[in-house]
């Protein structure tokens, strides 16, 4: 293994105390069926370096990887039976790294953590949304010597939208007002509460209990509208392959949203960044990312400060004491009220890190790291954002305001979004071109990249995002719209009346997304320095390095 590059993470030698002679029952790993024995060997027999597990690397968690790799640490994957294919085989451009071994987890925990210990695992750590539940029994059970059982109701929060508001309600932090629809009847009783409410106006909103990237999610106006959305989701599956098994209705929670970005270590929590969310209505649609800023509680003292109580109160109310965690809150008339926490990394592909990176001199993947590995490090962090902050930075979306064909890419507004003094990178889905077809902007799913923005003036920083944000508006493409009849088009009714969209082929929605961002993610298949999963899944021989 490589040496650890100077930095506060220091590769420690270690050896396992116990080794399983051999597995309990049978799991895949990489398509074989292996012993610890044979496991072993797949590690070539290396157990003195610490061995960390990342569950569903992809995402920030392939940032993690790349992170911990540079550091000397052995690498070993483990895929949950939940993620979909098709994520699995995108891997970062410029993120591949020397997995020891790949695990698929196919359904049973005891399998999954035997081979774990047969590779020498030491530290477990999530790299993403799909694997959270994986994660959090692998945790249990590996933190017990056993293959234990996490109890269902610990296993749910972590998933949870609605579970959540109800155990931080339970504990006397302010909850959002909801209900779990299983059936149309559910649905009606809900919007029966919000009619009866002293609401001046009809507002609610609709999504998945389950989900990511504002996926599924629903502003509605009226009860049609509830009716509507509920319709949509019933017994569908959302963008992380799970299904949609209730649909969770809210109030709609007037105010400006935030992302509390924390990692914990034994029960400290230190929060490691502040993010003020710009979401707005885009063309009919009512929750589009337009951007984001990085902000310390010094910024607005009255409302951050209590914000950051506010959550730390979250994460002890719902029992969590390590690792990273994203949380979304809303900033109300009566004060912050939880939107969710999902327990893993700020995701977006990790497009944020060299913000955060430039701003506070860490950022959440290295404060993560410094929680398991670097315990010191850790809590030399600050406890909120550092203050002052180095630089001052944000970024904007790329958006596009229908379904269409580009005609032409105006470069020169491209060029005037690079000359400004708070450029610091772009992020450009590959369907950024003439002749791809290109869909709605709708959700933060269908955001086509984004540019980053740093400076040590914050007026400089403000004044940048303002041009960056209209020359978008203006468009930074041309394109001819979708129309009835032309193939693949289909008519989809929304709140605000019908439109056009495409039926993307599965690469063209890699293309169009932030999974498929030009020069961040590709295919495996075109990595040199990685392996494609159908050919992990050929593998027949042990000592096979991947």
């Amino acid at each position: 293994n490589a040496q650890a590059a100077p930095g506060r993470i220091h590769v420690h030698q270690q050896r396992l105390k116990t080794m399983p002679a051999e597995l309990e029952s049978a799991t895949t790993v990489a398509g074989n069926t292996v012993t610890a024995a044979s496991a072993t060997a797949m590690s070539g027999g290396k157990l003195e370096t610490l061995c960390v597990a990342i569950v569903d690397p992809i995402s920030t968690g392939a940032c993690l990887a790349k992170h911990l790799s540079s550091q000397g640490y052995r690498l070993c994957r483990v895929f949950s039976d939940t993620i979909p294919d098709s994520v699995k085989a995108l891997v970062a451009a410029g993120l591949e790294v020397d997995w020891e071994v790949t695990i698929q987890h196919e359904g049973r925990v005891a399998s999954t953590l035997a081979a774990l210990r047969g590779v020498g695992v030491t530290h477990l750590l999530v790299g993403s949304e799909p694997g959270v539940s994986l994660h959090a029994e692998l945790s249990a059970a590996f933190a017990g010597g056993a293959a234990l059982s996490l109890p269902r109701e610990a296993l749910e929060l972590r998933r949870n939208k609605y579970l959540q508001s109800e155990a931080i309600r339970s504990a006397g932090c302010d909850a959002v007002h909801q209900r779990l629809a299983h059936t149309h009847d559910d649905v009606e009783a809900f919007i029966h509460t919000i009619e009866a409410s002293a609401a001046k106006r009809f507002k609610a909103v609709v999504k998945p209990v389950e989900g990511a990237g504002s996926d599924g999610v629903t502003i509605c106006n009226s009860a049609a509208e509830v009716r509507l959305a509920f319709g949509k989701l019933e017994g569908t599956k959302n963008i992380l392959g799970l299904d949609n098994y209730a649909v969770l209705c809210q109030e709609y929670l007037e105010g400006d949203e935030w992302v509390v970005d924390t990692v914990s270590r034994a029960g400290e929590h230190k929060v490691v960044a502040l993010w003020k969310y710009d979401k707005r209505d885009y063309h009919g649609s009512p929750v589009v990312y337009h951007g984001m800023r990085l902000h310390n509680v010094e910024a607005d003292e009255p409302l951050l400060r209590g914000m950051v109580a506010y959550v730390t109160a979250v994460l002890d109310a719902l029992d969590i004491t390590d690792g990273a965690m994203h949380s979304e809150i809303m900033a109300t008339a009566r004060g912050p009220v939880l939107v969710e926490v999902n327990c893993r990394l700020h995701g977006g592909e990790g497009i944020w890190l060299p913000i955060a990176e430039a701003c506070l001199g860490y950022t959440q993947v290295s404060a993560l790291c410094d929680s398991a590995f670097a315990p010191p490090a850790f809590a030399s962090l600050p406890a909120t954002p550092r203050s002052p902050l180095l630089k001052h930075g944000a970024w904007v979306t790329i958006r596009s305001p229908a379904d269409g064909t580009i005609t032409a890419v105006h470069h020169e507004k491209l060029a005037r979004i690079r000359a400004l003094p708070s450029f610091l990178g772009e992020y450009c889905a590959p369907c950024i071109k003439v002749g791809c077809r290109i869909r709605q902007t709708v959700d933060a799913t269908t955001v086509h990249g984004c540019f980053n923005l740093v400076h040590a003036d914050a007026a400089t920083l403000e004044a940048d995002y303002r041009v960056a944000q209209q020359l978008i508006d203006e468009g930074l493409f041309a394109f001819t719209p979708a129309a009835a009849g032309e193939k693949d088009v289909v008519r989809v009714e929304t709140p605000k009346g019908p439109r056009f969209s495409y039926q993307l082929s599965e690469q063209e929605q890699v293309q169009n997304s932030l999974w498929g961002l030009l020069h961040i993610w590709r295919p495996l298949e075109e990595n040199s320095g990685a392996v494609p999963l159908r050919k992990l899944r050929a593998v027949r021989r042990s000592g096979w390095r991947f």
